[in-house]
């Protein structure tokens, strides 16, 4: 069976799921809207909240035009993380969608299994790529599990003429870091989904080429900044902290709808400008990250309250009126809610990019107005009465909710080359942002005596009573910078990068040191007629004491097949970002396949 049957097989295949897929859209779904006005398996999942990342940028074009890749490929350095509403429970039983994914799968591995190929009957103007990844994890600390996962990824991509072409690019997704998933299809609404199988849009767009002008409309992923790891100002687009390490760090945004624009300005040789260039982007969606869940092992320990509370027998009968015998012992229950953002014209974003070349160096200037696309998220606790005979019985529900904040960065980046030296600095001027804060903090403010003695008779009198606590994600303004340099020396590539968050307004104790700074270093090595590569990553955090180091070895067995062995250590304090998730160690085995 030739390349051009496989790929006509492998079409007709996914062309069925779709057909199967929007048969549901339109008829099975809004059954089951009717009958529960509710999306049941939203329902009772597990705990889950941000947390921290590490990835990097490669290096960009100096221009880039809407009809290139809108995001490079490897990266990694260090990114913090994370009416009634859907509430996550221990598991997720319903089903949601009745489509094959197994089926889907074996579909295009067939079409993997052609390589790149155009697709027959369209003269080449569509062509066919992807990649299969396998990443099995072994713990070697005792840290939650993480099941072997695979991702697949399926691109076409097509020109209908010179001037109009469209992109696609689908995923699905099977095992890996998700306990309770449910299979499913990612939703722009939710931060808590953890759907295996799963079956995503990660982008779908068209977009028009004129002679000055750009145009692309649809489901796509943004790239800003030029320092490695997580760029100051790359705000645009979210991303997904199910495994936020690992993963390379473009890999995990997630894609939004949007419209951009970009117009390509004439050079100004008095001046020493070329390449001039102006992005808007409008984003008329506010399209949140995905988070991890409770179980999972990437969730961060900082958010989750202790489980229990007690409050002296003083304190305690003082407020209630009553004596007791002994201390006042409040069980906790911990869940989350999901909370989607609102639908209005103020909840988008607006992106503005104006960039251009200055002799040697290249720079933009960027700014955003628009939806928190880092972990945002409330905790809301309250406290329920369960009986007053024969003892008084307490307990608290503590949940930790989807949040929407609209935040504004202004910034800018330059790289250059100075006598073989690439040196890249970013700034970045934040307002309102959330920065997030420990639990602990919050549950202290909560069991003071004047609290207590504020809720204690609303819990008696009514049977419940919500707890008043500060905000888990203060705003506050802040300034992010950073600079780094790499250089090229005897076949081997090291790069040193030096960020600083500095916040400006009086803020509560954070997870994040006032200011922190954290030293990032990168070294390769290729080796085997440069089919292996030798690489170490890691991240320090120098106020706070915490850090990560991630050595790996890559070899090509073939130019479509990758290998990968490495292992991720992290030390800390547990009241650091990188310090609670210390015993998340890990032996990691990646293989990638290419088609």
């Amino acid at each position: 069976m030739g390349p051009a049957r496989v790929a006509v097989l492998a079409l007709q295949l996914l062309q069925d799921q779709a057909r199967r897929l929007g048969h549901h859209l339109l008829h099975d779904l809004p059954h089951r809207l009717l009958g529960g006005l509710e999306l049941g398996d939203e329902r009772r999942e597990d705990g889950e909240v941000a947390l921290l990342a590490v990835g990097a940028h490669a290096p960009e074009p100096r221009v880039h035009r809407l009809h290139e890749a809108a995001v490079g490929g490897d990266d990694l350095a260090v990114e913090v993380l994370l009416q009634r509403a859907l509430v996550h429970a221990r598991s997720i039983e319903s089903r949601f969608l009745r489509f094959n994914v197994i089926a889907a799968l074996s579909a295009l591995l067939v079409a993997g299994a052609a390589r790149a190929v155009e697709v027959p009957g369209t003269g080449g103007r569509v062509v066919a790529g992807g990649y299969l990844d396998g990443l099995a994890v072994a713990e070697t600390e005792g840290g939650p599990r993480q099941r072997p996962g695979a991702l697949l990824d399926l691109h076409l991509d097509g020109r209908a003429t010179p001037w109009l072409g469209a992109h696609l690019d689908l995923r699905t997704r099977i095992g890996g870091p998700f306990e309770g998933g449910h299979p499913g299809v990612y939703n722009f609404d939710h931060e808590f989904q953890n759907r295996t199988p799963s079956l995503e849009a990660s982008e779908a767009w068209a977009d028009v080429h004129l002679k000055r002008a750009d145009l692309r409309l649809g489901i796509q992923k943004f790239a800003w900044g030029k320092l490695d790891g997580v760029p100051p100002t790359d705000v645009v687009s979210p991303r997904d902290f199910h495994d936020p390490l690992v993963e390379d760090f473009e890999e995990r945004k997630i894609g939004i709808p949007a419209l951009a624009g970009t117009y390509y300005l004439p050079d100004l040789p008095r001046l020493d400008l070329a390449e001039l260039r102006a992005t808007l982007v409008y984003v008329p969606l506010a399209v949140p990250p995905r988070l991890a869940l409770r179980e999972e092992r990437w969730f961060p320990a900082s958010t989750v309250p202790p489980s229990q509370l007690v409050v002296p027998r003083a304190v305690a009968s003082r407020a209630l009126g009553m004596p007791l015998a002994g201390d006042l012992v409040i069980p906790v229950k911990f869940g989350t809610l999901d909370h989607r953002p609102p639908r209005r014209l103020d909840a988008g974003g607006i992106a503005v990019r104006l960039g251009g070349t200055w002799r040697e160096s290249d720079w933009d200037l960027y700014h955003y107005t628009g939806p928190e696309t880092a972990p945002d998220a409330d905790l809301r606790p309250e406290v329920r009465l369960v009986s007053t005979e024969p003892t008084l019985r307490l307990r608290a529900v503590s949940f930790l909710r989807q949040a929407h904040d609209v935040i504004h960065m202004t910034g800018a980046d330059v790289s250059s080359v100075l006598g073989g030296f690439t040196v890249r600095t970013e700034v970045a001027y934040f307002d309102d942002r959330p920065y997030l804060r420990r639990s602990s903090d919050l549950v202290r403010e909560a069991t003071s005596p004047a609290t207590v003695e504020r809720i204690a008779p609303r819990v008696i009198s009514r049977g419940r009573a919500r707890v008043p606590i500060g905000d888990l994600f203060p705003t506050l303004d802040a300034v992010e910078w950073g600079i780094g340099a790499d250089y090229l020396i005897h076949g081997f590539m090291p790069l040193l990068q030096l960020n600083q968050t500095a916040i400006l307004d009086r803020a509560p104790r954070l997870l994040i040191h006032n200011p922190e700074t954290r030293l990032s270093g990168t070294l390769r090595k290729k080796l085997l007629a440069e089919r292996l590569e030798l690489e170490v990553k890691g991240t320090y955090a120098i106020e706070r004491q915490a850090w990560f180091v991630f050595p790996r070895a890559s070899y090509l067995v073939r130019d479509d097949l990758r290998l990968r062995l490495g292992y991720l250590a992290i030390g800390g304090p547990s009241a650091s970002i990188l310090g609670q998730f210390r015993d998340n160690d890990e032996v990691v085995l990646q293989a990638r396949y290419s088609f």
